[in-house]
């Protein structure tokens, strides 16, 4: 009898050993194959179902995770990890009411629960409950002051509210306790490119990179740091490659479309945008990016629908009252692109092409001032204005050519590029 218990007890441990070097090696399936060999063998050890939810978890199987969860608590009805990972599981699949409830069964169970207030952090944060999520970031961090993810998490948080400074601060202290951390490097990253440090940013994306090659997020991003300091191959490389390692990436794809775009390369642009939107249909900067696509190749019709459909997506999208202004103004219904142009600045007051497109509309009514006003504050927002915007109107800036205009010298000198 003890022979044998013992020899099913060396099965079970030869099984879990072996699922644990394949989950270690990435190699869910074979992990999971292992795992089940051993719970065939004792079906009422606990741990066994935390590991195997586990590798389901990482693996995308969030249903499969649950049930694994559901029976070790079950047998272990006070495990407060138990429901800490479950509700990581429900979180992911996107089930937030089950989630919030099982971090804070976690949190009943063991107070101090740094993971379980870090994990309903998260949660709010996919609800959009940004405070919310960051009194829970706050309270893990300071039950665990060495909390690498929850500041990283917090960072997120901050750059959704605007905040890039908090963000830059509280990703480095994630680094500085755990410096191979490839997430932080990444969004630190973007922080950096919320502040215009583009070779900043860039440093921390290779870092990211060198330590997670397979981070696409981590191409895709630094692809915009490339882009915004004007090198667009570059970035287009990246964007593809993110690509290539995450085929269902729909920002990479828009952002792909959006350098083709500046490059002039409209059916490539298109066929990007249309893909992004074919992933994520009610991906609003998708439909505005293709709505700027089909104005410069002409096909308005497609243009205005684009942008309609972005503006019914995100009723305060600057950018796509830019651009159906701007096939307005092609168009010549210049009180319609005003009045898109209003909309645009409303949205955002910062928005210097927005000011700048409005001054060659109130040029082309004669109101002056208006456009003398409009330029100006272009040129101030965005030093190099004129020659940034001036060819996305080429073709309607030339008012010296349309009769019975005659153009002050001062707003011909703000609508002509150097």
């Amino acid at each position: 009898m003890n022979n044998k218990l013992t020899g099913m007890d060396n099965l079970f441990s030869k099984h879990s050993r072996r699922g644990n070097q394949r989950l270690f090696a990435r190699k869910y399936d074979e992990a999971i194959e292992e795992y089940n060999k051993a719970i065939e063998l004792k079906p009422d050890y606990a741990p066994i179902y935390s590991i195997r939810g586990y590798a389901y978890r990482i693996k995308g199987d969030f249903e499969s995770a649950i049930k694994d969860y559901n029976r070790l608590i079950e047998l272990r009805p006070d495990n407060a990890d138990a429901y800490c990972d479950r509700g990581i599981a429900y979180s992911k699949k996107g089930d937030f009411a089950r989630a919030l409830q099982d971090f804070s069964k976690a949190m009943e169970i063991k107070p101090n629960f740094a993971d379980a207030y870090n994990g309903r952090g998260l949660t709010y944060h996919q609800m959009n409950e940004v405070d919310q999520a960051l009194q829970d970031f706050n309270k893990a961090i300071e039950l665990r002051p060495d909390f690498a993810k929850a500041y990283n998490n917090r960072a997120l948080a901050y750059t959704d509210k605007g905040d890039a400074d908090k963000a830059l601060e509280d990703t480095s202290k994630a680094i500085e306790f755990q410096p191979n951390f490839s997430y932080a490097y990444n969004n630190r990253g973007n922080a950096y490119v919320r502040k215009g440090i583009t070779s900043l940013a860039i440093k921390d994306f290779n870092k990211a990179i060198h330590l997670n090659p397979e981070l696409a997020e981590a191409y895709c991003n630094r692809g915009v740091a490339y882009e915004n300091s004007g090198e667009l191959e570059c970035a287009i490389q990246d964007y593809t490659k993110a690509i290539e390692l995450q085929p269902d990436y729909a920002v990479a794809y828009n952002n792909r479309g959006v350098v083709y775009n500046k490059m002039g390369r409209i059916e490539p642009a298109i066929k990007n945008f249309s893909k992004a939107i074919k992933l994520k249909s009610d991906f609003a900067h998708a439909y505005g990016s293709r709505g700027y696509a089909y104005y410069a190749k002409g096909e308005f019709d497609r243009a205005i629908v684009d942008c309609n459909k972005a503006i019914e997506l995100k009723p305060n999208f600057a950018e796509a009252y830019n651009n159906r202004g701007l096939v307005y103004l092609a168009e010549g219904e210049l009180e319609l692109a005003i009045n898109d142009m209003d909309k645009a600045i409303e949205s955002n007051p910062d928005y210097a092409e927005a000011y700048y497109n409005r001054g060659v509309v109130w040029s082309r009514l004669q109101q002056w001032e208006n456009a003398r006003l409009d330029l100006t504050v272009a040129n101030i927002i965005e030093k190099n204005s004129i020659n940034l915007f001036h060819p996305i109107n080429r073709n309607i800036v030339n008012l010296e050519h349309i009769p019975d205009v005659n153009l002050p010298e001062d707003i011909a000198v703000m609508l002509t590029p150097s």
